[in-house]
This record gives C-alpha cells, sequence and structure tokens, in this order.
C-alpha cells in the first residue's frame, strides 16, 4: 500500500492521471482539513479534479478507501512507535511506548480517527501489525516476570487510560471548555465557597488531560503494577469479590482484603 499521508500542498495533474496514491493523499487533504466522516467520493473527485467513476475504479466504495487510508495510518504508526529493547527495564518500556502512542495521536487527529473510531476499517495486515506492537511490550512484560495472562491486563489497563486521556482532551477541546486551560477556569463560576480547587484552578487545569497529569497517572499505575509483581501476581487479581452468603440465606459482607501500602518507589524513566 502506498505511503500517502502527505499534509502538504497537493499539485495539479492533467485531467485523467490519476493513480491510488493520488486518491489517497487527496482523500488525506480533506480529512485533515475538514474531518474523515465528511469525506466522500463526490467531494473527493472535485478536490482532485477528476470524474468519480475515475475513484470508483481503484476503491469501489468509500469502506475500501477507508481500509487503505487506515493502512497508511498504521504504516506511520508503527514507524513512529518505539522498538523494545530487551536491556530496558519493563517500567522504561511502558512508559515509553505510551508517551509515544498519546503524542502520535494528539499530533494527528486524522490517525486518530482511523485507528481508534474506525477500528472495523482495519485490514489483515493493519491489524497484524498493530497485534505485533502490542505483542512485543506484552512479551517484555513476560521476560520480566509477569505471567502472560498479567501482562496483558498490564498492557490494557494502561492502554484504557492512555486511549481514554486522548479521546477526553479532545473532546473537551473541540467543544473549547475551560477546563483545560487554567487561564480561562477562573471565570467558570464563583469559587468563594470551594477553597481547594478555588487555590488551584489558575495553575491546574481540571480536564486532567495535561501531559502532568497523565504522567502522573503512568506513573501511580506503575507504581501499582511494580507491587503486583514483587507480591507473587495474585492470580484472582481483579476478579469480582463477591459477598459471603450467611446460613440464614441472607448476604454478609466479606471481610476486607489487606493491602500494603503502594510502594514510593519511582518508575525508571
Amino acid at each position: 500500500m502506498p505511503k500517502a499521508d502527505s499534509a502538504g500542498p497537493r499539485k495539479r495533474r492533467q485531467r485523467g492521471s490519476i493513480n491510488a496514491e493520488d486518491i489517497l493523499a487527496g482523500a488525506f487533504e480533506i480529512a485533515r482539513s475538514t474531518s474523515v466522516d465528511e469525506l466522500s467520493m463526490p467531494i473527493l473527485a472535485k478536490h482532485l479534479d477528476v470524474g468519480v467513476t475515475s475513484i470508483y475504479w481503484y476503491f469501489r466504495k468509500k469502506d475500501e478507501l477507508l481500509n487503505a487510508m487506515t493502512d497508511v495510518a498504521v504504516e506511520k504508526y508503527a514507524r513512529l512507535t518505539p522498538e523494545v529493547r530487551a536491556d530496558d527495564t519493563w517500567q522504561h518500556v511502558l512508559i515509553e511506548h505510551f508517551m509515544s502512542l498519546r503524542t502520535i495521536h494528539q499530533e494527528d487527529e486524522v490517525l486518530s480517527d482511523l485507528m481508534f473510531i474506525r477500528t472495523s476499517t482495519y485490514g489483515r495486515d493493519a491489524a497484524k501489525k498493530t497485534m505485533e506492537i502490542i505483542e512485543s511490550v506484552v512479551a517484555k512484560l513476560v521476560a520480566d516476570g509477569f505471567t502472560p495472562v498479567n501482562a496483558l491486563k498490564v498492557y490494557s489497563a494502561i492502554g484504557v487510560y492512555t486511549r481514554g486521556s486522548i479521546i477526553h482532551d479532545r473532546v473537551l477541546r473541540l467543544a473549547n471548555a475551560p477546563t483545560v486551560d487554567p487561564a480561562r477556569q477562573r471565570n467558570m463560576t464563583d469559587w468563594s465557597d470551594m477553597p481547594v480547587l478555588g487555590k488551584l484552578i489558575d495553575r491546574h487545569a481540571i480536564s486532567g488531560t495535561s501531559d502532568e497529569d497523565f504522567e502522573f497517572g503512568i506513573a501511580r499505575l506503575i507504581a501499582g503494577f511494580e507491587v503486583f509483581l514483587a507480591e507473587g501476581q495474585d492470580r484472582r487479581a481483579g476478579s469480582a469479590r463477591r459477598p459471603a452468603a450467611t446460613r440464614g440465606g441472607t448476604t454478609g459482607r466479606a471481610k476486607p482484603a489487606t493491602t500494603r501500602k503502594p510502594s514510593t518507589r519511582r518508575a525508571a524513566s
């Protein structure tokens, strides 16, 4: 699949001289200027100054075009994702991997739309590439002591946190929400009877999606996984504990589980 992920100005072609790479480049241009949702075959044909049948010659429907765009997006993501190195700590691998993922998606919203929102457009090759990236991180966790099941759970937990942070921040910015900007939060409401928030709003975004917030969350998650690994990875961890039933048929409260104080050791960076 051609690498047509170009945001630069498109050079005009002679009418009739069209190929798949030109079509993909034009599709990305439209998506970046409007959105993936607003992309259509007639709009793309007009943008490329060709008849719509010229596009249908290469892509019979929009889904096929989106599949090809997703292939391009996944190629870019794979190219920019840091390689997992055997001599790195698992903590460093997780931090580098997910901070890079966040940066890639924040800097390219079309890539984010194709890979996060329209996952049904993944072809077999694109799906294989994304799974190979996950495999490399999960395999590193296994090599450093996690069971395969727990390694996948660790990856999934931080992955969901990362994707949620990316999407939540984007939604708030599209809505022009003041909670992403400390300079605007003061005028949201009367803070006089909220002394804690009143002292924070001028220097910290309430949205919780800043770089500082994200790094804090990643560090705390990893600190928890360090404790989990040190304690021997109880295979029951994460499973729902149901209250024990009494002999009389009523439900009693289960004895609270004893937990250790979280490790204060800072994750490797």
